[in-house]
């Protein structure tokens, strides 16, 4: 009882998909899509034709032999992989970037600048203190305190 009537286009492209992902075994399919799929094959030849072709593939990759132990195939790979020196005190157990040079050489400019400002500052950072006091001495040198006073004891 099949039907001469072609496939739309949505059922089309999805039981293309589904083929395409889990190939033309009923047991590979979904469980949700499985009856679905069933019956698209009972009802239209050209389901039919497209589970052909996928089963001509499966089949194909059936008689293909099966692919080698993964472990093994890892151990072998490890066992020629070049083996880092255990050394603990190496620099990039604690230093995680790249290359240490251009951070160490930012500080130690930033050090030397530091160290060259705080012993060669010019004068007038000094004399700021000095002229500072100078004008504080001439101000109260110049007022008389012997009015300005209040008698008593200042809390």
């Amino acid at each position: 009882m099949t039907d001469q009537t072609p496939l739309n286009q949505k059922d089309k492209e999805q039981l293309q998909f589904l083929l395409d992902c889990y190939g033309a075994y009923e047991h590979h399919w979904p469980e949700d899509k499985r009856s679905w799929m069933l019956d698209l094959m009972k009802e239209s030849t050209e389901a039919q034709h497209l589970r052909s072709q996928v089963i001509d593939l499966d089949q194909l990759l059936d008689l293909a032999p099966s692919e080698p132990n993964t472990v093994h195939l890892l151990d072998s790979i490890l066992a020629t992989a070049p083996t880092p020196a255990a050394n603990k005190f190496a620099l990039k157990n604690w230093w995680p970037y790249e290359s240490i040079w251009r951070p160490l050489s930012a500080l130690t400019t930033a050090g030397a600048f530091g160290l060259m400002l705080g012993t060669s500052s010019p004068d007038w950072v000094y004399n700021q203190d000095n002229i500072e006091l100078e004008e504080a001495y001439v101000s109260f040198s110049e007022t008389s305190f012997t009015g300005d006073f209040l008698e008593g004891e200042i809390n």
